[in-house]
């Protein structure tokens, strides 16, 4: 079953643009990010270092969550302010589970 999640993240606002430049490119020339099974569909980034991931997988679980959040603070600890998981579903799926079908 394809699972669709929409991550919101504030960065710290002492962590520098180039910093977090810096630290993108690590993780992607290693491949670290994305994480292994993870597409991701969007990954925007708006003034005042706030910002959203949307991704998609087959096999999305709690640990590969985990595991993507970990592997971005293991370098910096302090680089996000606020990081959310949410899982996501079309708003044709939430009406049709709202309306019991």
């Amino acid at each position: 079953m394809l699972s669709i999640s929409i991550t919101y993240w504030k960065l710290n606002p002492s962590v520098s643009a180039e910093e977090v430049a810096k630290l993108t490119m690590k993780l992607m020339e290693k491949k670290l990010y994305p994480p292994e099974g993870v597409k991701i569909l969007g990954f925007y980034i708006c003034p005042g270092g706030k910002g959203v991931t949307i991704s998609e997988s087959q096999t999305a679980t709690s640990e590969t969550a985990f595991k993507n959040w970990l592997t971005w603070v293991q370098d910096r600890r302090d680089l996000f302010e606020c990081y959310e998981v949410m899982p996501a579903v079309s708003v044709e799926t939430a009406v049709k589970m709202a309306m019991g079908k």
